[in-house]
């Protein structure tokens, strides 16, 4: 029921005054002061209108290139430039998938809503708790390690090294991969998971009391320095987030030293409304729901705690697309046959993508407790 007339708007419909008013305010607040990351994904967001979302590879291939003036003719080697026989632009493609919210009006507040601040108070409230909604359920999804079925491309599957990514497979493809460094990347980690059968001892991740050891490989922070090294390794560029579980944050920001480092806030995004350190001018920001794809169920021979992570990323070359026609859309207001309610769903198409998987990094095997903060 698409046409329902609300008293004293010049008998404008509900459908109408809701995507009018509050879906644009939807789309502008959305992941604006809850999630950092996803703050800065939106703030770039580009719009697409196709059946897929194909994107450039943003990668060098050196082959390409010569020294010399190249003027001589000839087929020997060395003596004239031959150009690529295939064209050398490589381009990924990544499927759109729908993301579906819905809020419900009842008919008695429908009949309540006789003046424009009875809107504002009644449809303002479900709006935003469809925001949450919608923002919880995309920020869950954001650091899993493995695609769940039409959902959007997580960033622990765009930036890994194992993963097909926009129909390239990583294979024997160096340049489609992302470092990802594990706690045997580093000596000296002591971690031990004590209920493993047969013990398999220490060396299973690095523990806490390794990270503040500051005589040890594993001191946070210069795990810190390995995992910018390892982001930069390949394009010379700094990442410019990196985001972890808001216990290693808490354990950096005890460690960073302001009378070495300058300020250890991050001015940038706190101009954007976020908490965050800064690391040689790189924003480090705590993402709790990191914690939720974490093993969070504390069973025998398990990694309960243990499999935290950090990722560095450059959001140069993560983006995210939506389709110019359900950008956070809304549908028609359509009554329930069963009850005396009214539901209308709000749409989102689109996915996220990467274009250069070598210009980030992830750091695994981190001791991260699902208990320190709450999560989910």
């Amino acid at each position: 029921m698409s046409n329902i007339v609300v008293a004293g708007t010049g008998s404008a419909s509900l459908s109408a005054l809701i995507q009018q008013y509050y879906m644009p305010v939807l789309y502008d607040q959305i992941f604006k002061k809850s999630h950092p990351l996803l703050a800065l994904l939106k703030s770039k967001a580009k719009t697409f209108n196709g059946r897929e979302i194909v994107v450039p590879v943003e990668y060098a291939d050196g082959s390409a290139s010569v020294w010399g003036d190249q003027h001589t003719l000839g087929t020997s080697s060395g003596q004239s430039y031959t150009p690529a026989i295939a064209e050398i632009a490589k381009t990924a493609s990544y499927n759109p998938t729908m993301l579906t919210g819905h809020f419900l009006l009842t008919k008695e507040e429908t009949l309540l809503m006789n003046s424009p601040q009875a809107i504002k108070n009644i449809v303002g409230a479900k709006v935003k708790n469809l925001q949450k909604s919608l923002e919880k359920k995309v920020a869950q999804n954001l650091f899993a390690t493995s695609l769940a079925t039409d959902a959007f491309n997580p960033v622990g599957v765009l930036c890994d090294d194992s993963s097909t990514v926009g129909g390239i497979a990583p294979g024997s493809n160096a340049w489609w991969k992302t470092p990802v460094l594990t706690q045997a990347s580093f000596s000296g980690d002591t971690g031990n998971i004590a209920d493993d059968s047969p013990d398999a001892g220490a060396g299973a991740y690095i523990a806490k009391s390794d990270m503040v050891d500051s005589s040890k490989d594993t001191y946070i922070l210069k795990i810190l320095a390995r995992g910018v090294a390892n982001a930069r390794g390949y394009t010379g560029e700094n990442p410019d987030v990196i985001v972890c579980p808001q216990e290693i944050y808490d354990l950096i920001e005890n460690e960073i030293d302001p009378r070495k480092t300058g300020s250890k806030m991050s001015e940038r995004m706190g101009s954007m409304g976020f908490t965050a350190l800064n690391f040689r001018g790189i924003d480090i920001v705590a993402d709790q729901d990191m914690v939720s794809q974490q093993d969070v169920a504390d069973d025998s021979n398990d990694r309960y705690g243990y499999d935290g992570r950090i990722y560095f990323l450059n959001t140069n070359y993560l983006y995210m697309f939506f389709n110019s026609g359900a950008k956070f859309t809304a549908g028609d207001m359509i009554e329930d046959t069963k009850s005396n309610t009214f539901v209308q769903k709000v749409h989102t198409y689109g996915n996220l993508a990467v274009t250069n998987r070598r210009a980030h990094c992830v750091i695994t095997g981190l001791e991260s407790s699902p208990t320190y903060a709450p999560y989910g």
